[in-house]
């Protein structure tokens, strides 16, 4: 598995402006794309950051579908959310509940 975790400071002014353009397409471009497991976004209200985690089968599963999360990072920048950090790799633990 390969997971891409970013963090960026929330435009809280231009947050449901997001969502709408979330719900434009991104969000049913990115659950019809091919490997893709799937993603949490973790709000911290108190720091005003989100940290969103997305979780391919592969990096060449990700990397085919960087053309689209390059266009959804240029709206989160024009919306005013700051990227903080950004990290990427393959999943070197994943813990599950015991079925």
């Amino acid at each position: 598995m390969y997971t891409i975790i970013d963090r960026r400071k929330v435009n809280h002014a231009r947050m449901h402006e997001t969502v709408q353009a979330s719900q434009g397409g991104a969000t049913a471009k990115l659950s019809a794309a091919s490997g893709f497991v799937g993603l949490h976004l973790v709000e911290d209200t108190e720091e005003g950051v989100n940290t969103q985690v997305i979780m391919w089968e592969s990096k060449a599963h990700a990397d085919a579908f960087q053309h689209d999360t390059d266009s959804w990072n240029r709206t989160l920048d024009a919306h005013g959310h700051r990227l903080e950090s950004s990290n990427r790799g393959e999943t070197v633990l994943s813990i599950e509940p015991q079925k």
